[in-house]
């Protein structure tokens, strides 16, 4: 197969004559002072030609592989990046760079270029550092949704109600009831899901996830399946919910002991971080009488085309002895008087605690839900500013900022790809969610 005329001519004039690498500045063509033209674009497969190239295992029939809608144009730099790390940039992730894209380049990416050039020559002598966000990419979500109707007999017999949210070994089974209808990321048509016998069998339809993402209420049905999975997956981490403040929380495993978590600190290979204790007085070298837990609130976003980020805020609980929640009336002025001496670096270090701990020190906390997983990356999401900078006493580095890939983490992801329920398309490859 080759790619066509008409594939080629509606890839380029969709793409802008501009990289399709998200902030990529990069102009496809250059004009030589002799009049000849450069050309510097590449185009990229999404899903390679082949089945041993990038991503090329992914259920796409040959046949399309050449079609418009699996290329990309980008410069050489980013076309090499996206095919040496495959596990990183997956097919869903690079067909929504190219929707952002080409929405873009449809509605002003010439003003803007123009606006952003005109302000960097005015600032040429800012520094240009880089800022770290309390984001994490999801780089993977549940391809589908499962609905299903309970049976007659588990509504009688509250079958549904007491449904574990976790019943297999090292799978996260998460599901929500609404509308009389119950819905999951693990298909109940599978003889070994816990929602087999609960189900009408017959009842069951597959929809693709994306269905749901720009619908107000469906979105927010998913983002709540999201949550679900995040309470499975913390409680087996050792924290504990509170619902009345939307976060995860340390217990001390012995009644009145404090407890320290090992971690990767920002600059260090390894270091102890304490998780509950008892705060000392510094001047009388006393206990005081109030316990403290850190904890962490993660809420799920929909930034963009496709794009799904984890937010992660740290937190403090506040106990009489490390168990018994102190009165409300007497927290609030113990943790405000906690946050206040946290600065940017401070707080940096405590959301680079709190992704050490989730992610075990790896490059992508794995999720799996039976039939699909939840892939989310542990490197924070940054931007580079261009901007006066701060005294160089205040500017301190942060050296950890990913974690090292080894052949466990590779074969890891490879696993769950590979045993990741494939789709062709997105449209054509699942049922409409049709409410009835």
């Amino acid at each position: 197969m080759t790619i066509s005329p008409t594939d080629l001519k509606a890839l380029l004039q969709k793409s802008g004559n501009r990289c399709a690498f998200p902030g990529c500045p990069s102009m496809l063509t250059v004009q030589e002072s002799d009049d000849s033209t450069v050309i510097l674009s590449n185009v990229a497969h999404i899903v390679a030609q082949r089945e041993d190239g990038p991503r090329g295992k992914f259920a796409l029939p040959l046949n399309r592989r050449d079609e418009e809608g699996n290329l990309m144009l980008l410069c050489p730099e980013h076309h090499k990046i996206i095919d040496n790390k495959p596990q990183l940039y997956t097919v869903e992730r690079l067909r929504g760079m190219k929707e952002d894209h080409e929405k873009l380049v449809q509605t002003a990416l010439g003003n803007a270029i123009d606006k952003t050039t005109k302000r960097d020559q005015f600032f040429d002598k800012y520094a240009i550092e880089s800022v770290y966000s309390s984001l994490l990419e999801v780089i993977k979500t549940p391809v589908y949704i499962y609905q299903s109707t309970p049976t007659k007999d588990a509504i009688a017999n509250y079958a549904i109600e007491q449904l574990p949210l976790f019943t297999q070994p090292d799978i996260h089974l998460p599901y929500i009831l609404k509308e009389d209808r119950l819905y999951t990321f693990q298909d109940p048509r599978n003889a070994d899901s816990p929602f087999h016998t609960v189900v009408e069998l017959n009842s069951v339809r597959q929809i693709a996830s994306r269905k749901w993402w720009d619908d107000p209420v469906k979105s927010r049905w998913f983002v709540e399946l999201l949550n679900i999975t995040l309470q499975i997956f913390t409680s087996q981490k050792g924290l504990v919910y509170d619902p009345d403040h939307y976060r995860y929380y340390f217990v001390p495993d012995q009644p009145g002991q404090p407890k320290d978590i090992e971690y990767k600190p920002l600059n260090q290979n390894v270091a102890k971080k304490h998780v509950v204790w008892q705060p000392i007085t510094k001047k009388t070298g006393l206990p005081k009488s109030y316990w403290l837990h850190r904890s962490i609130s993660l809420r799920s976003y929909y930034v963009s085309s496709g794009r799904w980020c984890l937010a992660l805020r740290p937190e403090f609980r506040v106990t009489k002895d490390g168990n018994l929640p102190l009165d409300s009336e007497k927290i609030g002025a113990k943790v405000t008087r906690k946050k206040s001496k946290m600065f940017n670096y401070d707080l940096l270090g405590e959301i680079n605690f709190w992704r050490s701990f989730l992610g075990n020190n790896e490059p992508r906390i794995v999720i799996d839900l039976g039939s699909s997983s939840l892939v989310i990356s542990t490197t924070l999401l940054s931007g580079d500013i261009n901007w006066p900078g701060i005294p160089e006493k205040y500017a301190r580095t942060f050296t950890n900022v990913e974690y090292a890939e080894d052949l466990f983490t590779w074969a890891k992801l490879q696993n769950v790809l590979e045993n990741e329920e494939l789709f062709d398309d997105l449209d054509e490859g699942a049922e409409d969610d049709i409410d009835e």
